[in-house]
């Protein structure tokens, strides 16, 4: 059987500029590598659709410019409170938002 296993950095090469990328809740359980290293390489225009509540990783990807569309119920840290990216990007009027319920 073919070994299926993969760097983050080739897990990261699926993500193109544009894609429709879906990521994890909260502060636990995301691929931090991947997201880092979809960060490093510049990877811009994405719509990014949260499982539930987009918190760090959804955070992260806003701060460092790599998302053009918001597909959500709502972005927050848990316990730390408003996501301050999104806050931020989003009172701008820099995001595009797809508020779900």
């Amino acid at each position: 059987m073919k070994d299926k296993r993969m760097s983050a950095a080739e897990a990261a090469r699926f993500v193109q500029d544009g894609s429709h990328l879906g990521v994890g809740a909260g502060m636990a359980m995301n691929p931090m590598p991947v997201v880092r290293e979809i960060i490093r390489r510049g990877v811009r225009g994405l719509t990014l659709t949260p499982v539930l509540t987009g918190g760090y990783v959804a955070d992260l990807l806003i701060g460092a410019g790599c998302v053009e569309t918001v597909q959500f119920p709502q972005i927050v840290m848990d316990e730390f409170g408003l996501a301050p990216n999104f806050r931020r990007k989003a009172e701008r009027g820099d995001l595009r938002l797809r508020e779900t319920i």
